[in-house]
């Protein structure tokens, strides 16, 4: 049988970064072949396009009006149309709150299998010595129980697990969580250096939205003009650690994402959104149906709490980061598609984040403009412009 789908004519990115017009062959949701004159039961014309691996979003809150903790089907299609071929529903609340989201949200999905793009669930909420967006989330006790009923209201489909290196048994729970391979990922902190590198030493490999709720405890000024180390300072040249970017310019400044590239790579940095429901919407100020009223800033400007103007998550889509990281950031093409999408795969594990035969299907085909064109997850295609 002919394979079922060709993406034909596109500039292709190789792993390699090289970009050749030529033709991807699909067949049960793998890349078979990259070559010319190839072609499929149904086929892209990509001509004039470039043909890139789908991004990855590691942290989503929601999406456009939609929740991660709402319906998955519609987030799935929403992130779709933001590029996004692979996404991790991010959950917060109450650790009785968390579990029964997580049980709900499987119930419902057939254990995510009706929404492949939906890689697992992240918990950003329960073991956080400082809470974001104004909001009281965290647990503040790091507890076996709790963990035990959490992953196994999870069902296996916990993916990447926040934790504040602070916190009395941090690092046990680190190193549990590291054998079940749960991505841990330091969050919401204002741990020491020492603490921070013991997180590390235990299995985490993740640091969430670097310098965004980070507060440098030992960094004080015991000798005019000295520069004294801290937390990010270290982390930035932890070789072991990928540190996350919210990629809008408002939570990072541009300065301090160069910073990050220049001391960590295109291999450990990886772009997220944190977006929220009000993320997408156009600018001013949405009620949603639980009465709660958001302000958007624009792509660029960040989600904030109308009374106070505190920063509740970006205003990004997936493929706003991306072309952030060329217009805002002044990063080639390959390097956008790294950070967006390989450097995530590979913090994963996932089978996906580069074009190459045998790997997973996730594609996006963007104009000369960088507007979406087409989106193929897994094989299917899941957005035509």
């Amino acid at each position: 049988m002919r394979p079922s789908l060709a993406v034909r004519n596109g500039e292709v990115l190789h792993p390699d970064g090289r970009l050749e017009v030529t033709d991807v062959e699909i067949a049960k949701g793998r890349i078979t072949h990259i070559g010319s004159r190839l072609a499929g039961q149904k086929e892209i014309d990509a001509s004039g396009s470039y043909v890139l691996p789908g991004l990855i979003d590691l942290h989503t809150h929601g999406l456009r009006g939609e929740t991660a903790d709402g319906n998955l089907h519609r987030l799935a299609q929403l992130h779709a149309a933001g590029g996004a071929t692979t996404f991790c529903p991010t959950l917060g609340g109450a650790p009785d709150v968390v579990a029964e989201k997580m049980a709900r949200l499987l119930r419902e999905t057939d254990d995510l299998r009706e929404v492949p793009q939906a890689v697992g669930f992240r918990l950003e909420s329960v073991y956080l010595a400082l809470n974001g967006a104004g909001q009281r989330t965290s647990l503040e006790r790091i507890d076996p129980r709790v963990t035990g009923a959490l992953l196994q209201a999870g069902g296996g489909r916990v993916r990447i697990w926040d934790i504040s290196p602070e916190l009395t048994g941090s690092a046990d729970a680190i190193r549990q969580m590291s054998a079940e391979r749960i991505v841990c990922s330091i969050c919401h902190t204002n741990c020491t250096i020492s603490e921070g590198r013991a997180a590390v030493e235990a299995g985490a490999r993740l640091v969430t939205h670097m310098f965004d709720m980070f507060y440098q405890a030992e960094v004080t000024d015991p000798d005019g003009g000295v520069y004294p180390a801290g937390l990010t300072d270290y982390l930035l040249v932890e070789d072991r650690a990928v540190c996350e970017l919210i990629a809008d310019g408002t939570h990072v400044d541009p300065l301090l994402v160069e910073v990050a590239f220049r001391c960590k790579s295109p291999e450990r940095v990886a772009f997220v959104t944190d977006s929220s429901r009000a993320s997408g919407l156009a600018p001013g100020e949405h009620t949603f149906d639980d009465g709660r009223t958001l302000l958007v800033g624009g792509a660029n400007g960040g989600v904030r709490i109308p009374d106070t103007l505190i920063l509740a998550g970006s205003a990004l889509s997936p493929i706003d980061g991306f072309r952030n990281a060329i217009r805002m950031f002044g990063k080639d093409l390959r390097t956008a598609s790294q950070v967006c999408s390989t450097t995530p795969a590979r913090l994963m594990g996932l089978n996906k984040g580069e074009l190459a035969s045998g790997r997973d299907a996730d594609i996006i085909v963007l104009d000369r403009e960088l507007s979406l064109q087409h989106v193929v997850a897994g094989g299917r295609v899941v957005y035509e412009r």
